[in-house]
């Protein structure tokens, strides 16, 4: 696979994912002007919200990448994705908010409030998650750069403009602002995706493929990310939601790696589907061991620089309030070193062993959540993040096994970036 051929799509998904980061600073405002039981309450809202739709993406939506690559089927699996995603989401939403009564006794008392606002930010979320799938599978990342900016971009004005009002400090103005910049970007992702939105009940796949396809995913995407978005509904059930409003800080800002990876699986899953299908295997491999290689040497680097320090620069962001944030985040920055052995999830779900990918990740799933209720029960609030780092490892080591025996890659491979490098100076210095 040539880069070179690629620039354009690569820099508007770098470009995206530094928006993340941009207004990752955003939050950072937003967390040091609300009290920390607040954002623990609206953190609980992003993170059941987020779940609801990763399980519907790998139920509904990835079947748009995996079946729509066939033009004459694309009405055919649009129609079928968005009724599907529209079922599960909603449907999730409902069901969260008749249990709100019991879930608000076992989590917190405050759980109502998450579970009644929770309808209606599946609702806004639904249109811009499925015009996003659309995006992706044209690989249009300037359209996906644009309606990342819309989101941000509100979301950022509303904070600012509160914050110069002096309102931004009840869970009210922080789930406005979210709501507002939702609805603003599901809107922005229609228009963007206006001209591939076909839909008809016209083609060969049939539901029971399609779901065949996506059931496994869902399974799968709901038991690996569940460590990485349900983990504070433990934590509230074990140290209140005080705790989680301390602990989001550090999450938010190890997202910072999540969002870099998640780049490069936007890359990886489209080209792995295609090479596969093709039995380009040789160009597979390369492809997978360039992946490996350019994420784990970075992930190294931060990770030992981080540690040595530099997360202290959290108290400085947002104050002595949130200093029990930076041993959190320490804790979770060893998951970063496990993150470039899970993309091989994304390439075992392209050659369409998505079964796999759901054994795997209820293995990790179980060691994950055993990892989080020992930490509860034994009350060690500084170890409450070993159970994505454990999710991260774990699910990271089984995929690249089994990939390895499915492509035969030999172990040196994953550190080939280091020799394109010395290779690289060697061709400088020869020109020169």
């Amino acid at each position: 696979m040539k880069l070179s051929s690629h620039l354009g799509k690569i820099s508007w998904s770098l470009a995206d994912k530094g928006l993340y980061v941009l207004y990752g600073f955003v939050q950072l405002l937003q967390i040091k002007a609300l009290p920390a039981e607040v954002y623990g309450v609206f953190a609980l809202l992003v993170g059941l919200n987020t779940w609801i739709m990763i399980v519907s993406d790998g139920s509904a939506l990835q079947g748009v990448i995996q079946f729509g690559t066939q033009a004459p089927e694309r009405g055919r699996v649009n129609a079928m994705a968005v009724t599907i995603h529209a079922t599960i989401s909603l449907g999730a939403a409902f069901v969260v908010f008749l249990l709100r009564d019991p879930l608000a006794e076992v989590v917190d008392p405050r759980f109502v409030e998450v579970a009644t606002l929770l309808p209606l930010y599946a609702l806004l979320t639904l249109p811009r998650m499925f015009c996003l799938k659309l995006i992706y599978r044209e690989m249009r990342m300037k359209e996906l750069f644009a309606t990342d900016l819309i989101w941000f971009g509100v979301r950022t004005a509303m904070t600012v403009w509160m914050l110069s009002e002096g309102r931004l400090n009840t869970l009210s103005d922080i789930v406005l602002i979210d709501f507002v910049g939702m609805a603003a970007s599901s809107l922005a992702a229609i228009v963007l995706s206006w001209r591939y939105m076909e839909f008809s009940w016209r083609g060969t796949i049939t539901l029971k493929e399609y779901l065949r396809f996506g059931v496994p995913l869902a399974v799968a995407t709901a038991l690996n990310s569940t460590p990485r978005q349900l983990d504070v509904m433990v934590i509230a059930a074990f140290f209140g939601v005080g705790v989680v409003g301390v602990y989001n800080p550090a999450k938010n800002l190890f997202r910072f790696f999540e969002q870099a990876f998640d780049a490069v699986v936007t890359l990886l899953y489209p080209a792995a589907v295609r090479m596969y299908s093709q039995h380009r295997m040789e160009d597979l491999q390369v492809l997978i061991t360039k992946a490996i290689s350019v994420t784990l040497i970075p992930a190294i680097i931060a990770v030992v620089i981080l540690e040595l320090g530099a997360s202290n620069v959290i108290v400085w962001l947002l104050g002595e309030q949130y200093a029990g944030a930076v041993v959190h985040f320490n804790v979770l920055i060893l998951g970063a070193l496990g993150m470039p052995f899970w993309l091989m999830g994304s390439v075992i779900a392209a050659m369409g062993h998505s079964t796999i990918v759901v054994r795997y990740s209820a293995v990790g799933l179980i060691l994950s959540l055993g990892t989080l209720f020992i930490v509860g029960a034994t009350g060690l609030e500084w170890a409450i993040g070993l159970g994505m780092v454990v999710n991260w490892f774990v699910v990271g080591a089984l995929c690249t096994a089994y990939v390895r025996r499915s492509v035969h890659f030999p172990l040196n491979a994953m550190f080939r970036a280091v020799d394109d490098v010395k290779h690289a100076i060697v061709r400088r210095r020869n020109v020169k």
